[in-house]
């Protein structure tokens, strides 16, 4: 194996001595994926819902070239922050550029990059959708912490705040750079830099949905060909 994660003997005893000296290093790997987490933030009054597109448990994980025992990991979708859990602990774990967090039973495939969108530098989590050299589909996932609101009489509660999902964002890398996924025919023949005829064609035999998720991969695929 190329890399070794955790966790071995030698590395959960120093985990667990590093517990009565508070030390925020939990894990040392040669790349620095589990090197040096940040402790997850506490919230400090009750929220309702969950910050969580794939629910609240840990999953288990693939990662190209590490070894089997990863830890198992969940993805924080208001945070955008991969977790995982050491004893009692929650951490977040370093995002290293590139690497590709693949989700067996869910699916899905996360990679963690710095990318520019609309003039705006991220540096988060995506799915990945469609790997392609010339054009990738991402979808970002986001949770909003909306307000709760305040009982306006002296028998009802006030509502907490809560989580909400915001609507999926899908995105394609073309030449390094970030677009917002096309919402037409004539947006999607410029962008993929493809004759209109032809790809109307496709869209009409296909019955493409711009607006539907299995359609745009449908698509992107295409006009990877």
């Amino acid at each position: 194996m190329k890399k070794i994660l955790f966790i071995t003997t030698v590395l959960l005893g120093q985990w667990l001595l590093s517990q009565n000296h508070d030390i925020q290093q939990v894990v040392t790997t040669p790349n620095g994926f589990y090197s040096k987490p940040l402790k997850t933030q506490k919230e400090d009054h009750k929220i309702d819902g969950s910050p969580y597109s794939n629910g609240d448990r840990f999953d288990k994980v693939i990662i190209k070239d590490y070894s089997k025992n990863v830890q198992d990991l969940r993805y924080n979708a208001y945070y955008d922050e991969m977790e995982f859990k050491m004893g009692n602990e929650l951490y977040y774990a370093n995002k290293e550029d590139g690497l590709k967090i693949q989700f067996p039973e869910l699916k899905k495939t996360y990679e963690s990059l710095t990318y520019t969108y609309e003039g705006k530098t991220k540096t988060g989590y995506l799915v990945l959708l469609v790997d392609r050299p010339k054009y990738t589909l991402y979808k970002r996932e986001k949770m909003e912490l909306m307000a709760g609101t305040k009982s306006n009489n002296g028998f009802t509660q006030d509502a907490h705040d809560y989580y909400e999902k915001d609507k999926d964002l899908y995105m394609i890398s073309k030449d390094k750079k970030f677009y917002k996924f096309p919402k037409n025919t004539s947006d999607a023949a410029e962008l993929f830099s493809v004759d209109k005829k032809e790809l109307e064609s496709f869209v009409k035999s296909n019955k493409i949905n711009f607006g539907k998720e299995p359609d745009m991969i449908k698509l992107t695929e295409f006009v990877n060909k």
